[in-house]
């Protein structure tokens, strides 16, 4: 099945337009035709399961037959804060991966030990929405604007569990031996360090913000893997 990206404000009671370069490659790419069945993700929780019904130049028209809430969507709200990488190739991967593993929202972060100070916004936004395409869920991931760590600790008292991995976390407390004692509905931010970590700084103001240390094993893992690895548990 292929899926497509509808947005919300073209989203009638009975019908949806597809517009611009998504229709396009419906139409031109695809060779889709009336009267095929096609899935559209509005971005918000909702796929419409739609027949074609009309195509024009630049958009395509769909009456909507079904609509599924939260399709191939979690019970837990994740949210990873996460150090921008020097390699922004290691990064567009990691938004990816974060996509395809279920994250509803990314904050990318300047941490005292990250190197770079900007990233391509836009460019990550383009990434999770072909990532949620592809992998057919409902919800398009939040790419937040980039803040520093302080901030995100100033913004955090709204998730229900807060988590910080990091080298010098007891092995023993592993991501999915913690959250056996919470709800699967429960909101979750786990925050990933660059390349440097976490500095002993950093690490004393999440924990007194009301972070939990966890570990993610003995080895050392690159940002970007361990992103990937601390969804994984918690997802």
């Amino acid at each position: 099945m292929d899926y497509f990206y509808v947005k919300p404000e073209d989203v009638a009671p009975n019908s949806i337009c597809i517009r611009n370069e998504e229709s396009k490659h419906l139409v031109r790419v695809l060779r889709k035709k009336i009267g095929d069945r096609i899935f559209a993700a509005d971005g918000n929780d909702t796929m419409y399961e739609a027949l074609i019904s009309d195509i024009g130049k630049s958009e395509t028209h769909a009456e909507i037959v079904a609509r599924h809430s939260k399709y191939h969507e979690s019970n837990r709200e994740v949210t990873l804060g996460v150090s921008i990488l020097k390699n922004p190739a290691r990064f567009d991967y990691m938004v990816e991966k974060a996509t395809e593993l279920g994250v509803r929202t990314v904050i990318p972060l300047i941490c005292e030990n990250t190197i770079p100070r900007h990233e391509k916004h836009q460019r990550l936004e383009n990434i999770a929405l072909a990532a949620m395409k592809q992998c057919g869920r409902s919800w398009l991931p939040r790419i937040q604007v980039l803040q520093s760590f302080d901030n995100l600790l100033n913004i955090s008292y709204s998730c229900d569990v807060k988590l910080i991995p990091h080298e010098k976390a007891d092995l023993t407390k592993s991501i999915p031996t913690f959250l056996k004692n919470f709800d699967a509905k429960q909101s979750i931010l786990v925050i990933i360090g660059p390349e440097g970590g976490f500095s002993e700084e950093e690490i004393h103001k999440a924990l007194a913000s009301g972070f939990k240390s966890v570990s993610l094993g003995t080895r050392r893992l690159r940002t970007d893997t361990a992103a990937v690895v601390a969804l994984s548990q918690i997802l």
